[in-house]
C-alpha cells in the first residue's frame, strides 16, 4: 500500500512538474485539479500533495480565489534568477576547485554527454532538463547543502526560460535561428569548465562559468525582446549580459 501511495505521489509530481517546465501549463494558468486527476490517472490526494511540493519549488502559487495557479515569471524575476545564477556559479566553482575528485569529474563528464545527446536528438525538453541536472550536480559535488538547495530552486525555475529561448514553444529557434551554434558554445563551455576543474585552475574555471551564464542571459534577452511580451522592455537584461 505504501509503495502504491508513493508511486502515485511521485507520478503526479513528475507529470505536473514536466507540464509546467515544458509550458503545457503556462504562467498564471489556473490548475484544474479534477482534469489532472483524469489525465494523470491518480486520485486527488497525490495531486494535492504534488501541488504542495511544486509550491515549495516556486513553480505554483496559491490563487486568491482558491486552489493553485502556475507561477508567472516577470522581468524582475528573470533578473533575480540571473543574478542568483551569477552568485551561485562563482560560489560553486570556488568550492569545486578544492573538493572535486576524479569520480566527480567523471560524473560531470557523463552529465555533459547527456546534454550533448539531447541536443543531437533535437529534444528541447531533454536539453533543458539534462542541462539543469548538470549544473545542479556541479553544486551537489561541493557537498554544501545550502548551495544545493539554492541551485535546485534556481535551475528548476530557469528551465522554463531555457525551454522558451531554445525553441520549445516552436518560437525561440525560429525567431533566433541559431540554435545549433548556441548548442556548440554551450558544449564548449561545459568541457572547458571540466578541464579547468581538472587543472585546478580557479581563475579560468570561474571565467568560463560566468561566461556561460552570460551566454544564456544574452540568448534569453534576445528572445524576450523579439517575442510578444506585452510591450515590456527587456533591453537592460541584454545590456547586463554584455557587461564584463
Amino acid at each position: 500500500m505504501t509503495t502504491r501511495k508513493t508511486s502515485a505521489r511521485e507520478t503526479a509530481y513528475s507529470e505536473m512538474r514536466r507540464r509546467i517546465l515544458t509550458l503545457e501549463l503556462r504562467g498564471a494558468q489556473k490548475i484544474d485539479e479534477g482534469a489532472l486527476v483524469e489525465i494523470i490517472g491518480v486520485s486527488r490526494t497525490p495531486v494535492r500533495e504534488a501541488l504542495h511540493r511544486l509550491s515549495a519549488e516556486g513553480l505554483v502559487e496559491a490563487d486568491a480565489r482558491g486552489g493553485y495557479r502556475v507561477t508567472s515569471i516577470s522581468l524582475r524575476q528573470c533578473r533575480e534568477l540571473i543574478e542568483a545564477q551569477h552568485v551561485l556559479v562563482r560560489a560553486t566553482t570556488q568550492l569545486l576547485i578544492d573538493r572535486i575528485d576524479d569520480e566527480g569529474l567523471e560524473r560531470l563528464s557523463d552529465a555533459v554527454r547527456a546534454v550533448e545527446q539531447a541536443a543531437d536528438d533535437k529534444d528541447v525538453a531533454a536539453v533543458t532538463r539534462t542541462n539543469a541536472e548538470l549544473h545542479i550536480l556541479e553544486t551537489e559535488l561541493t557537498r554544501n547543502s545550502y548551495l544545493l538547495a539554492m541551485a535546485e530552486r534556481v535551475y528548476t525555475n530557469l528551465q522554463r526560460l531555457a525551454f522558451l529561448s531554445f525553441g520549445g514553444d516552436q518560437g525561440g529557434a525560429a525567431r533566433l535561428g541559431d540554435i545549433d551554434e548556441h548548442y556548440d558554445k554551450v558544449h564548449d563551455d561545459h568541457w572547458e569548465y571540466i578541464d579547468a576543474l581538472k587543472q585546478r585552475d580557479r581563475e579560468r574555471a570561474e571565467e568560463v562559468a560566468v561566461r556561460h551564464v552570460k551566454l544564456f542571459q544574452a540568448r534569453l534577452a534576445r528572445y524576450l525582446m523579439e517575442a510578444d511580451c506585452a510591450g515590456l522592455d527587456f533591453s537592460s537584461l541584454a545590456a547586463d549580459a554584455q557587461m564584463g
